[in-house]
């Protein structure tokens, strides 16, 4: 449980890299867990591997990773347990629908999963990439629509109910706010952004996003 909470909540935040010491950690939590009788704790390690897994170069990686939190999905709603990990779920593999040109059917299930989050209160999750992943591929469709549900998507995270102080929060809002503000041309916004990001990014020491940071023109 603590090598999937680290790595779970770690991988999805941007803090830690899905890199080969991570899956390789995670992989031996998941062959631990199979001697235990404990299902959440199965069921916990075998869904961080899979998302783990998905966002990986390779693709036997990603296969085997969507492979893995597909038939976790299916398990749950047929059990009715750990529904609150659906929509993460649902964003993984409706990521990889983009990644493949279908961005419409793409889009349709990243929004319902984001509205589940929110309906439910999961906010925890929706700084785990959920409302950055639907963002992204909003503006990767690149419609005026799109943009606008994307300015919506930033509002809506921005006004969270909780502490102000939430930096997941406030480093996720400059990463998209960059994105938007690049999306739309405005040249002096996104440098502006960009900058602040990767200084948050490097300050927090935060391996994921000064990756995705670096990786911004």
């Amino acid at each position: 449980m603590v090598v999937s909470y680290k790595y779970g909540f770690g991988i999805g935040a941007g803090v830690l890299l899905a890199d080969d010491t991570a899956v390789r950690e995670i992989e031996e939590a998941v062959q631990t867990a199979e001697g235990l009788s404990d299902d959440t704790a199965l069921s916990f390690a075998k869904f961080v591997w899979g998302i783990a897994l998905a966002p990986r170069r390779a693709p036997a990686d990603r296969k085997r990773g969507l492979e893995l939190v597909a038939q976790l999905r299916d398990r749950w709603l047929g059990e009715r347990s750990f529904l609150h990990w659906v929509p993460i779920v649902d964003l993984y593999v409706a990521r990889e629908q983009a990644a493949r040109g279908d961005r419409d059917g793409a889009i349709s299930v990243m929004r319902q999963a984001v509205d589940d989050l929110f309906t439910r209160g999961e906010f925890a999750y929706l700084l785990l990439g959920a409302d950055a992943t639907l963002v992204q591929t909003l503006l990767d469709r690149g419609a005026d629509s799109d943009l606008a549900e994307a300015q919506e998507a930033i509002d809506r995270l921005a006004n969270l109910p909780g502490d102000e102080g939430w930096v997941l929060r406030d480093i996720t809002l400059l990463q998209l706010r960059a994105l938007l503000a690049q999306a739309r041309g405005d040249k002096a916004a996104y440098r502006d952004h960009r900058d602040r990001y990767r200084a948050m990014a490097t300050s927090l020491g935060f391996e994921g996003h000064m990756k995705w940071a670096e990786a911004m023109p």
